[in-house]
C-alpha cells in the first residue's frame, strides 16, 4: 500500500509542479522541470518497485532457447531444468544471435532493444492518434506511469515488442492494408496466444482479406517451423504449453484473467505459485458463467450495432476484442495489460467512438488507474487487509480491464442507438 501511495504522490506532484512552472518565461527550463524531472523520477521509481528479478523471463526462456534451438532442439521445453520457453520452436531462432553473448551482455542488449521498441511505440502512437500538444503529453504520461510496461521490460519479456506490432497493425487498419493487418496479427497471436481472438473477430465480421492474411501467415510460419524442427517437437510444445494448462488455472498474483481471479477468490492459494491447479466443480461453473456473460454480451452488442462505418468505430471494436481477449484467456500475465495503452491513447485523442461527458471521462480514468499501477506483491500484516488483498486487490488489473470492457461496450451500444435515431 505504501508503494501505491508514493506512486499517487508522484503523479500529484507532477501535476502540481506543471501548474506552477507553466507561467515561467524560461520555457526550456520549465519544460525540463515540469515534465522531464517528474518523468525521470516516475520511471526510476516504477523500475525499482516492479516485482521481478532483472531479466527473469529472458534468463529462463529466451536466452537459453536461442542457443538450444541450434545445438539441441529436443531440450527446448525441458522446464524442469530451469527453462521456460513457451513459443513454437521457430521463434527461438530470433534470440539465437543474442544467446551466444555472455549473459550480462545479452541482458543489457535485450533491455536496450526493449527501450528502443518502447520509444518507437510512443512515437508511432502520437502519429496514429494525431495528438495535439496536450494530448502528446497525456499519452507520454500514460506510457511513463504504466506498471505493466516496466514489468515486461524488467522481465526481459516480449510483450512490449508485440505492443509495437499492434500499433503498426492499427496503421494497417486505418489505411485499409488488410492483408498486412492479418499478417501482423497472426505473428502477434503466435507470440501471445490470447490475441488469436482478434483473428476470430475479423472472421466473424467477414473481413476476408484480413482473414486471408492472418491464415496465410499462420500456416506459413507453422509449416516452416515443422519443416525445420519436425512434428515431434511441436507435439511436445502443444502438450506442455497448451494442453497442460487446459482447465488447470494458475493462482499466481500476476495472472490477471477470469481464471486467475476466480481461483484466488475461491481457494487459499500461494500467490507465488505458478503450478497449474486441479479445481472443483464450483470453479468450473463460475468460470463458464463468467466467460459466457462476457463473450455473450460482446457478441450481442456488436451484432446489434451492425458493421462499424468510421475508423473510430473500427478502433472501438478492435479495443473491445482486445480487452475481452485479456480477460477470458486461461492465462493473461500482468504485462499483457500494457496492450490497453492502445485504446486509452485513442480515447485521449478522440479517435475512439466513446461519447463525451463526465461519467465517461471519470469511468475511463478509474479503469486507467487500475490497469496502470506498479506490479508489486504486497503482503500486509493485518489479517483483514491480507484477506482483502489476496482475494481482491491483487486482481486490480483484471477489474480495470473488466471495467474498460464494460465502458467500451456501453459506448458501442450508445453510438449504435444514436446512429439509429439520427437515420
Amino acid at each position: 500500500m505504501v508503494i501505491y501511495l508514493i506512486y499517487g504522490v508522484l503523479i500529484l506532484a507532477t501535476v502540481s509542479l506543471n501548474s506552477i512552472v507553466t507561467k515561467s518565461k524560461r520555457q526550456g527550463f520549465s519544460l525540463w522541470l515540469s515534465y522531464g524531472l517528474p518523468a525521470l523520477a516516475m520511471a526510476i521509481f516504477s523500475w525499482i518497485v516492479s516485482w521481478s528479478n532483472f531479466c527473469g523471463d529472458f534468463n529462463k526462456s529466451y536466452y537459453p532457447a536461442g542457443r538450444l534451438i541450434i545445438e539441441d532442439p529436443s531440450r527446448l521445453y525441458e522446464w524442469g531444468k530451469g527453462l521456460g520457453f513457451v513459443n513454437i520452436p521457430i521463434f527461438a531462432i530470433l534470440f539465437t544471435p543474442i544467446s551466444f553473448l555472455p549473459k550480462l551482455a545479452a541482458q543489457i542488449s535485450i533491455t536496450i532493444l526493449g527501450l528502443i521498441s518502447i520509444f518507437l511505440s510512443g512515437y508511432l502512437l502520437l502519429k496514429l492518434t494525431k495528438a495535439s500538444e496536450w494530448q502528446q503529453l497525456a499519452i507520454a504520461g500514460l506510457v511513463i506511469v504504466n506498471g505493466p510496461l516496466y514489468y515486461s521490460l524488467k522481465q526481459g519479456n516480449s510483450t512490449h515488442f508485440v505492443f509495437l506490432m499492434l500499433i503498426v497493425a492499427l496503421f494497417c487498419l486505418r489505411d485499409r492494408r488488410e492483408i498486412w493487418l492479418g499478417i501482423l496479427l497472426a505473428i502477434a497471436a503466435l507470440i501471445k496466444i490470447p490475441l488469436f481472438l482478434l483473428g476470430v473477430y475479423f472472421a466473424m465480421r467477414g473481413r476476408w482479406r484480413v482473414v486471408v492474411g492472418f491464415s496465410a501467415a499462420l500456416l506459413a510460419i507453422v509449416a516452416a517451423s515443422v519443416l525445420l524442427f519436425g512434428v515431434d517437437l511441436h507435439i511436445t510444445w502443444f502438450e506442455k504449453c497448451i494442453l497442460s494448462f487446459a482447465g488447470k488455472p494458475i493462482a499466481a498474483f500476476n495472472v490477471q484473467s477470469v481464471d486467475g481471479f476466480l481461483v484466488r477468490l475461491l481457494n487459499d492459494v500461494n500467490l507465488k505459485s505458478w503450478q497449474p491447479l486441479e479445481i472443483g466443480g464450483e470453479f468450473k461453473v463460475l468460470r463458464y458463467l463468467f466467460i459466457s456473460v462476457l463473450v455473450g454480451s460482446t457478441i450481442w452488442v456488436c451484432w446489434r450495432s451492425k458493421q462499424p462505418r468510421t475508423i473510430e468505430s473500427e478502433y472501438l471494436e478492435f479495443s473491445i476484442v482486445l480487452c475481452l481477449a485479456l480477460l477470458i484467456a486461461p492465462i493473461s500475465w500482468t504485462h499483457y495489460y500494457l496492450f490497453l495503452v492502445l485504446p486509452l491513447s485513442l480515447y485521449i485523442c478522440d479517435r475512439l467512438a466513446v461519447p463525451q461527458g463526465k461519467i465517461w471521462v471519470n469511468s475511463i480514468a478509474l479503469s486507467t488507474i487500475l490497469v496502470s499501477l506498479p506490479v508489486i506483491l504486497d503482503k500486509p500484516s493485518n489479517p483483514i487487509f491480507q484477506f482483502f488483498g489476496s482475494k481482491f486487490l491483487v486482481s486490480h488489473y483484471f477489474f480495470g480491464g473488466l471495467m474498460l470492457l464494460g465502458i467500451l461496450l456501453a459506448a458501442k451500444w450508445h453510438t449504435a442507438k444514436h446512429s439509429q435515431l439520427s437515420a
